[in-house]
């Protein structure tokens, strides 16, 4: 699946140690994938023209709110946001145009800015739901920001059940029992199983007609989700492209190439390293569409691989499919 990209906006003498936290965290959960100025800008760059080009093709913007975010002047005393060529207010701007998530992120214990002190093209921001993140419960506030991102990107990873919380002697002693006994049982099934197994094979090596050293898997008509297998001989053309099967999935962008598995089953449901859900492909424009947001047009067939574009709203970058 193509990467989706997280902006981070804050006023360096706001809140710039919050903003340094914040990104450790994301970019442990978003990889290379998370865009703060101090990082994202390499010596030389103009500046305003990568953080137009970045915020113009993120899928997600965080603006880090702290005490002074609003009422902050300038050397003529006037209020920062209400300057044109705030940056502060550029950046919200264009991603609140662009209607993507904006996430308020309240630090330092600020509070929402209100409508109409707002200039009117931020005014939409105060009805964006905001996250607060405290100094109290700092990995706790930013693990609800993560899952909120998650929750946009469609990216909701599966959580673990809660532990177990330590109670008396008793009990421990109890639960410790119980495990035990589970284990053992389990080791008596397995051997059983295992001396079924082996039964079974010392039977059928003895019949006639059969090979020894070999033999026959159980077919599995029933099982849905077994990994579909392709095509015995290689496509020669664009048109030929059959979606079913395991594929790995080369994605370019800003220069970069991006490769994942993807496996297109044919109940029309596929699974990648960072996705599941339905897929459906239409042969008269050559477009495979998964989850419903992301669509890959097959433009030939060059070397082995499909070679088209995939689109994720406005953005637009160069694909390749190859049999796996």
């Amino acid at each position: 699946m193509a990467p989706k990209n997280i902006f981070i906006c804050y006023r360096r003498d706001d809140a710039a140690g919050y903003a340094r936290s914040i990104y450790d965290r994301l970019n442990a959960r978003f990889p290379n994938r998370v865009f703060m100025d101090v990082e994202g800008i390499i010596p030389g760059a103009d500046y305003s023209q990568v953080i137009q080009q970045t915020v113009g093709t993120c899928h997600a913007l965080l603006a880090i709110i702290g005490k002074g975010w609003e009422s902050m002047v300038d050397g003529a005393n006037h209020r920062r946001i209400d300057l044109a060529d705030d940056y502060v207010r550029h950046e919200i701007g264009t991603a609140l145009r662009r209607n993507i998530p904006v996430i308020p992120v309240l630090v330092r214990k600020a509070e929402m800015p209100s409508t109409n002190t707002l200039p009117p093209d931020l005014a939409p921001l105060s009805l964006r739901e905001a996250i607060e993140i405290t100094d109290g419960d700092f990995n706790h506030d930013c693990d609800r920001l993560i899952a909120a991102i998650e929750r946009q990107f469609g990216e909701v990873r599966y959580q673990p059940p809660p532990t177990v919380a330590k109670t008396g002697g008793r009990n421990t002693c109890l639960i410790v029992g119980l495990i035990g006994a589970l284990v053992v049982g389990g080791i008596v099934v397995v051997l059983f199983i295992l001396g079924l197994l082996a039964a079974s094979t010392n039977q059928n090596t003895a019949q006639p007609g059969k090979n020894p050293g070999f033999s026959q898997p159980a077919a599995n008509p029933g099982s849905s989700q077994a990994p579909p297998t392709g095509p015995t001989e290689a496509p020669v053309s664009k048109d030929a492209f059959s979606p079913v099967g395991r594929w790995v999935v080369t994605f370019e962008q800003n220069g970069v190439a991006i490769q994942n598995p993807l496996v297109l089953y044919a109940n029309h449901t596929f699974q990648s390293e960072e996705d599941t859900g339905p897929w459906q492909y239409d042969p008269a424009t050559r477009t495979l569409t998964l989850s419903g947001w992301l669509v890959i047009t097959i433009d030939d067939y060059v070397n082995g691989e499909f070679v088209g574009r995939g689109s994720v709203e406005d953005a637009s970058f160069p694909v390749r499919l190859r049999r796996n």
